[in-house]
């Protein structure tokens, strides 16, 4: 069993709303499948960090398998570069980077006024939130339970399982934050091993931290059937964004936009493979899972291919984010682009040129304009917005091209 990271203690948030008992030692029987039941009474969002899409073909991660077997696997997650914005509205309103906020409201339009799953389980349904790092203290609102504290993945896993046993929260989400610090270490580092800008490398941290948190929730599973409610549960295992292979998540990398997810449990199909989903729809997914009403601002669509048995109307598959990330990757290296070519013309039109790109970066809204995102109502404005902006780009790279 690889070895469990440790992260230094540094500060500790901590709400507790229970007496906290030692925990007995865990069972490790392998947890089965539920037998079918459409109406779970638990729903768990397992957030495991900075899980990569292409963990599958890379990993030894025997729990995952056999949860994708028995489930629901979505090979491919998408979200919006996993930015964290310093200014503006939303660096009033959270801590985190984008994706978590977007992961637990439905929408990419964070605003004041935006509603969060745990909101949508109203007292006296209990709720509980567990994560070992201080960095979502923001996202805290509206939970029964919260437990935050600086610490290793197991702690966290110890410790939804105790709010499991003493409330059995009707919505439980449980955050392992080490796999996405390990990640950064394959960037970070200047010594010279063989997982410096590898994150799949034999020692590497990643791995690691990937492989430990599999085996995790291969713990979590066995203490749900040992306190009796797994038959119940249904779980949805996903990453809060991806990984790059060089480690962390920069704004320019395709695969750090991109996670997986797996469905499995009470009131989830057997056995199914989708082969996209949006990080907006995890939401609207677990509300149908649980009869509750997603909050009025998620956008989402709910995975209705996963679920036994949904009775409302899924709209057809639209690709609004895979678009979206397109757009601001090509965006972004076409800026680059055009602007080292206009700085090469030996021409009097350098400056006709020079304005014509900031006309196009004042209308256009990519990641660094987040902020700004909500003067849209949909995605698809968002969109539609900037698919004339970026064919302008695109136009204007040519014809620099053609004056050279």
């Amino acid at each position: 069993m690889p070895r469990p990271i440790q992260t230094p203690s540094t500060r500790t948030t901590l709400i507790v709303s229970i007496f906290i008992v030692a925990m007995p030692a865990l069972l490790h029987a392998q947890a089965g499948k539920p037998s079918s039941t459409s109406k779970p009474e638990h729903a768990i969002l397992f957030v495991i960090d900075g899980l990569s899409y292409k963990v599958w073909d890379k990993l030894s991660i025997p729990t995952l398998r056999k949860l994708a077997r028995e489930g629901v696997l979505v090979e491919k997650d998408y979200l919006p570069p996993p930015a964290h914005p310093q200014t503006g509205t939303y660096a009033e309103l959270h801590t985190s980077s984008i994706p978590n906020p977007i992961m637990m409201s439905g929408t990419v339009f964070i605003t004041k006024e935006t509603g969060y799953l745990q909101r949508c389980f109203r007292p006296p349904q209990v709720t509980a939130f567990v994560v070992n790092t201080t960095s979502y203290t923001t996202l805290n609102v509206g939970y029964t339970y919260s437990y935050q504290r600086e610490g290793s993945d197991d702690e966290s896993v110890r410790m939804a399982l105790e709010f499991v046993k003493s409330g059995k929260p009707r919505f439980l989400r449980v955050h392992l934050q080490n796999p996405g610090s390990a990640g950064s270490e394959s960037m970070m580092t200047e010594k010279s091993v063989d997982w410096r800008w590898n994150i799949w490398a034999k020692d590497s941290p990643y791995r690691i931290g990937i492989e430990r948190a599999d085996s995790l929730l291969g713990v979590f599973l066995d203490g749900l059937k040992s306190l009796g409610v797994v038959e119940k549960t249904a779980i949805l295992v996903v990453g809060d964004h991806g990984q790059d292979d060089g480690g962390w998540h920069p704004l320019q990398s395709p695969d750090a936009a991109i996670t997986t997810m797996v469905l499995w449990g009470s009131g989830v199909r057997s056995g199914g493979r989708i082969l996209y989903a949006e990080h907006i729809d995890i939401v609207p997914t677990i509300c149908a899972l649980m009869r509750v009403d997603p909050p009025t601002t998620s956008q989402g669509r709910v995975i209705a291919e996963a679920l036994e048995d949904f009775s409302g109307e899924a709209p057809p598959r639209a690709y609004r984010m895979k678009e979206l990330d397109e757009q601001l990757l090509a965006y972004q290296r076409l800026v680059v682009d055009v602007a080292h070519a206009i700085q090469q013309l030996a021409s009097l039109q350098q400056g006709s040129f020079y304005y014509r790109i900031d006309m196009i970066k004042q209308n256009f809204y990519d990641i660094y304009r987040f902020t700004e995102w909500p003067r849209f109502k949909t995605i698809e404005e968002l969109l539609a917005n900037n698919r004339p902006e970026l064919g302008r780009l695109q136009n204007l790279a040519e014809e620099i091209q053609g004056a050279r």
